[in-house]
């Protein structure tokens, strides 16, 4: 199904990843027309999360390979299409060769699993939209599909919010070995 372009724009809330390097701002999209809301249908939504980056070996300035996990922790689920959940957990592992705090901003295409609370999983493959830095915080965002398991073919919606200051670590003489933040997720269906 060929999704409008305006998609993107609504379902542009979430990523596991920042940068420590260059500021890349990004503006926010426009809102959606309100003839376009209806087509849009949540099947569920956890608003409530949090996510733990970790880098091994920890980044720095210097490109490295870097194998990074991302595991996190939903809660607070409502579904309102579908059979219920109330949590999940996410787990994604990517080996990155040339990972460097300069260019962490460069996620490619991921893959995640999810593992709801009734024992049902879902395979997402998810893509950055958008790497938003404002004082106190980073905002990652990314859009995806449900590839297999529950809610098979809607779209992910995924957003982690980190503290800037963590950041700073990339110029330590330790690097930056985790970050820490804020996670939610959403998936919603085309009609």
């Amino acid at each position: 199904m060929v999704k409008p372009d305006w998609l993107v724009a609504v379902v542009s809330t979430g990523m596991l990843y920042v940068g420590c390097g260059e500021h890349q701002g990004g503006s926010a999209e426009g809102e959606v027309p309100a003839s376009v809301e209806q087509d849009l249908s949540t099947l569920v939504t956890c608003p409530v999360g949090s996510v733990t980056v970790t880098f091994d070996p920890p980044l720095r300035r210097t490109p490295q390979d870097v194998v990074t996990t991302s595991t996190g922790v939903l809660s607070n689920c409502v579904t309102l299409l579908g059979s219920p959940v109330t949590s999940a957990t996410a787990w994604r592992q990517l080996n990155e060769p040339g990972l460097s705090c300069a260019n962490l901003l460069k996620t490619p295409s991921t893959t995640l699993s999810l593992t709801w609370n009734t024992g049902e999983t879902s395979t997402l493959r998810s893509t950055q939209v958008r790497v938003a830095s404002e004082p106190a915080v980073a905002i990652a965002e990314e859009t995806g599909t449900v590839l297999s398991g529950k809610f098979e073919g809607a779209t992910s919606v995924r957003t982690a919010t980190f503290v800037s200051t963590d950041l700073a670590a990339c110029d330590s003489p330790e690097g930056l070995s985790s970050l820490n933040g804020l996670l939610s997720l959403s998936l919603v269906q085309v009609l």
